[in-house]
């Protein structure tokens, strides 16, 4: 099934909003600081690279590789911006350290499973309103043979038996 562009727009937004403001609180709590402009180009790049795959359903094991890769650009990103001279800048961009990567992989890993679950919801929503719509669309419709509408109705056929249960209740 894909997905009309509203839909489309939609899920890269949630992406992008997830993704960009949980690097921008993570390089916060790691000591960091994030700017309004830097969030903004963080949010407009993870968008980015969020639209093209937004068009069909995706699991938590294709979102790994686009959160992983993203992770590692915001992270550039924020400590890019974060430093305010180019000898700062030298300083800063170094080896991460284990806990630093550590922390990237564990927050990759439980952001792509918990937007996994958000697609598998969205697009069992999708799925349930489509067969619902179709439904209705299905109904019996009132025809015109003389320019009055007559609805057509099934008809339905009394029971048989000596004793029919009809309904709930006490017994008679």
């Amino acid at each position: 099934m894909s997905a009309a562009l509203p839909f489309r727009l939609a899920r890269a937004t949630v992406f992008a909003v997830v993704c960009s403001g949980l690097a921008a609180v993570a390089h916060g709590f790691a000591g960091g600081s994030v700017t309004a402009p830097g969030l903004s180009l963080a949010f407009g790049l993870t968008l980015v690279a969020a639209f093209p795959l937004s068009a069909r359903e995706r699991t938590a094991a294709g979102i790994v590789p686009v959160l992983g890769i993203m992770q590692v650009l915001l992270h550039l990103l924020f400590s890019v911006l974060h430093v305010s001279s180019p000898e700062r800048l030298a300083g800063h961009l170094h080896m991460p350290s284990l806990s630093m990567i550590v922390l990237h992989v564990w927050a990759v890993v439980v952001t792509a499973w918990w937007l996994g679950r958000g697609e598998e919801l969205f697009w069992t929503l999708l799925r349930r309103l489509g067969s619902r719509i179709v439904r209705v669309l299905s109904l019996p419709r009132p025809l015109s043979v003389t320019g009055v509408p007559v609805l057509l109705t099934s008809v339905v056929v009394k029971s048989t038996y000596r004793h029919p249960v009809e309904g709930r209740g006490p017994p008679l």
